[in-house]
């Protein structure tokens, strides 16, 4: 048998926020995206705007998902992080904690893949300072319509040991 001329990584992910289920997300799945921050060195007489360094000034990792599953515990318990009236896995949210530090409140998101490796890769990715992100928006509509859950989490930067070291992470992989 001749082998493709393509490997593709692919496979649904099943996650949790809190250790509480996220449930089914759209055809799109988990979206991870990274923002690098820097300043530009473009401003010269030499070379007028023409970037010509760059300073690094870290990263920013987010993660996008749109719930199928409305009342799934780990949705509304993102959404009431930061107070809630009711009980765990309610929709019940609560004005509390103004000027409180996101990090008090971010919980471990963890993707696993169904169908291990290969074809999927990575097996597992764990964010221990997931959060629901700074200035994001869910929405879900009052209707007859199938209820969704938008939620853009933002991965805070913690210490974890890889391998022999302690670094700095957004996140770790297996």
């Amino acid at each position: 048998m001749a082998s493709a001329l393509v490997t593709p990584v692919s496979g649904p992910v099943i996650g949790t926020w809190n250790a509480l289920a996220l449930g089914t997300t759209n055809d799109d799945g988990y979206s991870l995206s990274c923002t690098i921050q820097g300043q530009e060195v473009n401003a010269s007489d030499a070379y007028g705007q023409t970037l010509v360094e760059g300073i690094y000034r870290g990263q920013n990792w987010r993660c996008q998902i749109e719930g199928l599953e409305w009342n799934r515990a780990g949705l509304l318990d993102s959404l009431n992080a930061f107070g809630r009236t009711g009980a765990s896995g309610t929709f019940t949210p609560q004005l509390t904690a103004v000027g409180d530090k996101y990090s008090t409140y971010a919980k471990v998101l963890l993707l696993d893949s169904i169908l291990g490796s290969p074809p999927t890769t990575p097996d597992t990715l764990t964010a221990s300072n997931a959060i629901i992100a700074p200035q994001s928006r869910t929405a879900f509509d009052m209707t007859s319509k199938m209820r969704v859950m938008p939620i853009e989490y933002v991965f805070l930067p913690y210490q974890a040991t890889v391998g022999s070291a302690t670094v700095n992470v957004f996140f770790t992989v297996t």
